[in-house]
């Protein structure tokens, strides 16, 4: 059996956050090795090139002695091999970041997402690993799904297990297990939890894994791990993977039993990947390539329907009530309906697009989420496909469907596999649903779609009141007059030239911050309003001619059960 590739991890002065990572390896067949960091991390789909952390890159053979090594791109460091014997790399990693995809050094928290630090050798990605952490003290406890040799020994089957596992270990973690479905499920928390808040939390998460075993039909693993970082401040953000997930949230949301619940959604979606994108995957992340983009149009699937699974697992499990589930998902698809995004952005556009989610060329109103995209589809897709098939079918059906066909026999889902699926179990009316909600980005005709299901549907479009009525949504009062802050497109205040910026001088005469309500109920239809306003210095003018049916409109949707108790 070859010998795994080593991974050192030590620190010596953690006030200034910084990891030494050593590297032990046989050299790759040839005249040199190479090491490459990742520039991504499923999950996450950007480019957040973690090479940007690194330096003091160093390589020598076993006996010492220096290699030559050269840096190819960006992320790839290229070392000539020795004579004989494996060769050793040693690099600095500047760990001073909190988020559930990053990685901190403090002096009581070693916390780290693998995928961030150790560099991998291309083409070699399925060879065995181990990690050894000498500088870990005895007493500290420590939170991975990494199996252990001992205290500071863990080892992974191949690379893509090790960085997908990530670490932490503190003085003061507090741990519990429970048996559930068949597994043992851990619960660790790092920050202010008490014991009897965190004995009813595990009573929860324990429901959550029991309902979407039920969803599923098994579970593929005996054992995982919650694991919550508590901060002080506000941040809400949690990474999905195989064997367990990370979650950095507010400090303040566990001072209850109570308010610990708050957490309960978060911690929902997270576990439903571990079918949904951690094993069921887009044909795109099979396998993974850490070094270049992964293009799908499927994440409305990965990460929008798992979103939509979140509050229906608390439903159906019991913690929040019917009418809370309806309540929630009425005020999502109200907010979806109201972005500008949604209209612009197909939820397939979307996918692909993850990868400008950093671009500053993007305008903010153009900034549409799949997550919100792909809730939407997934509550849809769930109700028609009960439609269409007299409710023999649903979306807990096509998703064992998609599971059996492509994860049980090694395949990913192509990028027409969804449709293809749901067609196959409710005919050809999912052809045109995909068509129209998927790849394209038509209106959503919720009372249309919805007809002949157990649901109160009540769409409504209503006017904005004051200066939103010319599509106007935001404003800053000062002295010389209201400073434009948001500007709804395809508005009248678009389209007569106004900007983000400008200053609202006035309205048809009148000073735009005394304005009343009533003037535009004393507005006849047809007649010109003039408008003034301030551009880097320059007075500008504009105007329009009023027509009730022009002015912007706010869509509000309310979703509610017309039988007694009944969800989805």
């Amino acid at each position: 059996m070859a010998e795994p590739i080593r991974y050192r991890l030590s620190w010596e002065s953690p006030q200034r956050y910084i990891y030494q990572i050593e590297i032990v390896a046989s050299p790759t067949k040839g005249p040199h090795t190479d090491f490459a960091l990742p520039a991504w991390r499923p999950g996450r789909y950007i480019l957040q090139n973690y090479a940007g952390a690194v330096s003091h890159f160093h390589a020598e053979d076993e006996k010492g002695r220096p290699l030559l090594w050269r840096k190819v791109t960006k992320d790839l460091w290229r070392v000539q091999n020795p004579t004989h014997g494996r060769l050793r790399v040693r690099y600095r990693f500047y760990a001073k970041q909190i988020d559930a995809g990053s990685s901190y050094l403090s002096p009581d928290l070693v916390y780290f997402n693998p995928i961030n630090l150790f560099m991998y050798l291309p083409e070699r990605l399925g060879e065995a690993c181990e990690l050894e952490l000498p500088a870990l003290p005895p007493t500290w406890k420590v939170a991975t799904a990494l199996p252990q040799k001992d205290h500071r020994l863990f080892y992974a089957r191949d690379y893509h297990h090790l960085a997908d596992s990530p670490f932490l270990s503190a003085p003061t973690l507090r741990s519990e297990k429970t048996t559930c479905a068949g597994a043992t499920i851990h619960v660790h928390f790092h920050g202010p939890v008490s014991a009897q808040s965190l004995s009813g939390f595990l009573s929860d998460i324990c429901k959550i894994v029991q309902t979407q075993v039920k969803i599923w039909g098994s579970l593929p693993l005996k054992e995982y791990h919650f694991i919550y970082l508590l901060v002080p401040f506000q941040m809400r953000h949690a990474v999905e993977h195989e064997y367990s997930a990370m979650f950095v949230l507010p400090a303040e949301g566990a001072a209850s039993e109570q308010a610990l619940k708050g957490f309960l959604g978060i911690s929902a979606h997270e576990f439903f990947h571990v079918w949904n994108v951690k094993r069921l995957r887009p044909a795109a992340l099979v396998p993974y390539r850490y070094d270049r983009e992964a293009y799908t149009s499927l994440h409305w699937l990965t990460e929008g329907i798992t979103d939509y699974y979140s509050n229906l697992t608390l439903a159906r499990a019991g913690i929040i009530s019917p009418e809370e589930y309806w309540q929630r998902l009425s005020n999502e698809l109200t907010q979806i309906e109201n972005a500008y995004a949604y209209k612009v952005f197909s939820p397939a556009e979307l996918s692909i697009d993850s990868w400008l989610a950093t671009s500053t060329y993007r305008p903010a109103l153009y900034q549409g989420s799949f997550y919100a995209a792909g809730k939407r589809v997934g509550f849809l897709l769930d109700m028609l496909l009960r439609k269409h098939t007299d409710g023999k079918v649903n979306l807990d059906s096509l998703l064992r469907f998609l599971y059996d066909k492509y994860y049980l026999h090694g395949r990913g889902i192509p990028e027409d596999g969804v449709e293809m699926a749901a067609v196959q179990l409710a005919g050809e009316p999912m052809r045109s649903f995909f068509a129209k909600y998927v790849w394209g980005k038509e209106p959503i005709p919720y009372e249309e779609l919805l007809k002949g299901l157990p649901i109160r549907v009540k769409y409504e479009e209503t006017t904005y009141p004051g200066l939103g009525k010319l599509g106007i949504l935001r404003i800053r009062a000062e002295d010389q007059g209201l400073r434009i802050e948001e500007i709804l497109p395809e508005s009248i205040a678009e389209k007569i030239g106004l900007e983000v910026g400008d200053m609202l001088v006035s309205i048809d005469n009148l000073a735009c911050q005394t304005l009343p309500e009533s003037f535009w109920e004393r507005l006849p239809v047809g007649k010109i309003v003039s408008l003034s306003w301030v551009r880097e210095g320059f007075l500008m003018e504009g105007q329009f001619a009023y027509q009730p049916e022009s002015l912007s409109k706010r869509v509000n949707v309310q979703l509610s059960s017309a039988v007694e108790g009944f969800i989805p």
